[in-house]
């Protein structure tokens, strides 16, 4: 589904075709990472941008943070220490 050109991969269909996938639209990248029917390698190389390995590792954070039974004015100390307040 992506092909490689100068070491950059390419998405190669649809609206975006020809697009370099770091260049790609970061809603248009969340949507696609939705879809079941992905293909595996255009999925890795989506997965493998910086800003989207970014955004999984602060939903794990989130999530382990939420196990934690840490009181949520302290997630948000912790948050704000973090230099992630007022991120999404």
């Amino acid at each position: 589904m992506t092909t490689s050109t100068n070491s950059q991969e390419v998405i190669n269909f649809g609206k975006h075709k020809g697009t370099a996938l770091i260049d790609l639209d970061r809603a248009y990248v969340r949507w696609l990472l939705k879809q079941e029917s992905l293909n595996g390698d255009l999925r890795k190389s989506l997965e493998s941008l910086p800003w989207v390995k970014e955004v999984q590792r602060r939903k794990e954070l989130a999530i382990a943070l939420q196990r934690t039974h840490i009181p949520l004015s302290e997630r948000r100390a912790f948050k704000r220490r973090m230099g992630w307040v007022g991120s999404r």
